[in-house]
């Protein structure tokens, strides 16, 4: 997976072909529109299906959620990035509200059950917790429980899914703003086949393992605490491991900082933590965006 970044002065294309997981209605789609402002959008079941689409060249980018401001990193992503070859390119932080949605007739005193993709079940914990009679089912995407709710016709059956999606598949909008969290977002990250590395790029990505052997991890993080060049200083935004499958409880570590270091100097930091970890991976120099207002 080890890649080599190249540097442009052009800027993220703006039509162009792109993988997102899930249908019309997703939030995937919102990240993907946010992002781009005329993509050929192609839908696919999966987050795996995203990567391997991109890598064949199938779609020139693809967007995929990286995690949640109340229900932490989606995991299955993560776990994807080690069998993928792919560079991340631009990220995006979107606000996530959800909707209660179910077909015309339904109140929500009459709902059993609920459909919806486990990050949204997640970070609408609480309102779940104050209905324990109803059902919860697990939906590979939000918009996929709301066509769901709307090809049944049954007046006990809602989604938990984006206000969108009641116009889209002509539902109703049993309650609004139902997620635990009044500030809630999620991270999209932008991929593409060929790592590049456009204007402004000021957040660094990494993938790496260590050895089992004491201060491994300490010493890697004291790095990034004690790297000072010309009072330029890195931000660590984000580590989040996660164990490889068929080991002694190994595992890989991906970590996210924020930097305005130089080229040279990046290159100077990348080999110092190379000291405590061999196989140290760049998954992209990128930028980040958001649609959300102060």
């Amino acid at each position: 997976m080890s890649i080599s970044i190249e540097k442009t002065s052009e800027q993220l294309v703006q039509k162009a072909v792109v993988a997102c997981q899930g249908i019309a209605g997703s939030n995937s789609e919102t990240a993907c529109r946010t992002l781009f402002a005329e993509p050929d959008i192609m839908f696919f079941k999966s987050f795996e299906a995203v990567f391997s689409a991109v890598e064949k060249g199938l779609c020139k980018y693809g967007i995929l959620p990286i995690e949640n401001s109340t229900h932490g990193s989606v995991t299955g992503v993560y776990d994807l990035m080690r069998k993928h070859s792919f560079g991340i390119v631009k990220a995006v932080k979107i606000s996530i509200a959800h909707c209660l949605l179910g077909v015309e007739g339904t109140k929500l005193s009459g709902i059993k059950e609920v459909l919806s993709h486990e990050q949204a079940i997640g970070q609408c914990s609480e309102f779940l917790k104050n209905h324990p009679d109803i059902k919860v089912t697990v939906c590979a995407n939000t918009a996929v429980a709301a066509r769901t709710v709307a090809e049944s016709g049954r007046d006990d059956l809602a989604a938990i899914c984006s206000e969108q999606c009641a116009e889209i598949y002509g539902l109703k909008t049993l309650t609004k703003n139902i997620q635990d969290a009044q500030y809630n977002c999620t991270r999209f990250i932008c991929i593409s086949a060929q790592p590049v590395v456009y204007d402004g790029s000021d957040k660094v990505s990494l993938i790496c393992s260590l050895p089992h052997k004491p201060n491994a991890l300490y010493g890697l993080l004291a790095t990034f605490a004690d790297y000072n060049i010309d009072g330029e200083k890195v931000n660590l935004t984000k580590i989040e491991s996660r164990p490889i499958p068929g080991t002694d409880f190994e595992f890989v570590f991906y970590i996210d900082f924020e930097t305005k270091l130089s080229d040279d100097k990046l290159a100077m930091l990348l080999g110092d933590l190379e000291i405590y970890t061999p196989n140290l991976e760049v998954l992209g120099i990128y930028s980040e965006s958001s649609d959300i207002t102060e």
